[in-house]
């Protein structure tokens, strides 16, 4: 029987881990104190079983919001990188790449540059105290149009060496199509970033195919729609384009429910590289151990496979070869390890 304790040993990445999103009850709770909203009177418990409860996606997004107008300042964003930052201690996860959108901040008329170099800082001071590695994609909101995009690339760009390693197009997939993004994204892709797409979460595989073609993304988020189409699942594989799945996110969004017939399962059985991820743990109230013991439990995972997926993460990371290598190794040798024991 796989135990939760030897999932948490074991060395993971995850590649989809929303910074916002990761915002819990107590930071909330703190922010709304700061800024004298309604939350500051709150427990986290009650923030929690209330105001990060709903019933589908335009839910989740209404409380996404919520989060995003307690994010003002450069220091609000490092309490919430604080959190992931134990947050991933308690997971031991050594590797993650955190999305963040500065297109928000923008929209309010706040200098998302100024919050995004402290983010760097305190990211890279992380990784040289012996922390988690994290490594930024900058997420495009698709609602928000090109001229956002194009910011937002050029930001991702210009902070290329400081941990910035790709952009994203995320938000509302029924909004724009993304055939408005493609001269951004293409431009990203030429100036060496690494691309990643929302799609097939709550739209259909036609999503990921124009996330694929007219964007060349790299990695898709979510993309569990692509199960509806045999044809799109043998594409993914036969290129090595891993989906980022992300469970309990998609059965509280509405996205694919109950899990009991989820296509995660199908997806692995016709080859697509899959990945775990939470998407955002504060407000979905998970960790990255209960993401795995949820695919053990519905999808008859042994422990081969849960190493297999947990490696995955490193073949899928949006990362130099030879710093794939040096991580696939150390982790390898670890899973052996405890494996043994």
């Amino acid at each position: 029987m796989i135990t939760a304790d030897y999932i948490r040993q074991l060395p993971k990445a995850e590649l989809h881990l929303h910074l916002e999103g990761s915002a819990n009850g107590a930071v909330l709770q703190t922010l709304g104190r700061k800024y004298g909203t309604e939350f500051g009177n709150l427990s986290p418990e009650h923030i929690s079983s209330t105001v990060f409860r709903f019933d589908d996606f335009a839910g989740f997004l209404d409380t996404y919001r919520t989060i995003c107008a307690h994010l003002r300042e450069p220091e609000d964003y490092l309490l919430v990188l604080d959190v992931v930052a134990q947050y991933c201690r308690t997971e031991n996860i050594r590797y993650a790449e955190l999305i963040t959108s500065p297109a928000i901040p923008w929209s309010d008329g706040l200098d998302g540059e100024a919050i995004m170099v402290a983010l760097l800082d305190r990211s890279a001071q992380l990784e040289a105290e012996g922390e988690v590695s994290i490594r930024w994609i900058l997420d495009c909101v698709r609602q928000f149009g090109e001229e956002s995009a194009r910011q937002t690339a050029e930001l991702a760009s210009q902070y290329r060496d400081r941990g910035i390693v790709g952009i994203g197009l995320g938000g509302d997939e029924n909004s724009l199509p993304m055939r408005q993004y493609e001269k951004v994204f293409h431009w990203a892709k030429a100036n060496g970033l690494f691309i990643h797409a929302h799609a097939g979460e709550i739209g259909g595989p036609e999503q990921v195919w124009d996330a694929v073609n007219v964007l060349g993304a790299n990695r898709i988020g979510h993309g569990i729609q692509a199960a509806r189409d045999p044809r799109l699942m043998e594409y993914l594989r036969n290129h090595a384009i891993a989906l980022d799945v992300c469970l309990t996110s998609n059965v509280r969004t509405r996205a694919w429910a109950p899990i009991s017939s989820h296509p995660f399962g199908l997806l692995r059985k016709r080859g697509v590289p899959v990945t775990l991820s939470t998407d955002d743990p504060g407000v979905f109230q998970t960790t990255l151990t209960e993401e795995y013991l949820k695919a053990c439990k519905y999808f008859s995972l042994e422990k081969d496979d849960v190493h297999r997926i947990v490696l995955q993460g490193i073949h899928a990371a949006f990362l130099p070869t030879s710093h794939k290598a040096r991580l696939m190794q150390s982790f390898q040798d670890e899973i052996h390890r405890l494996s043994a024991a």
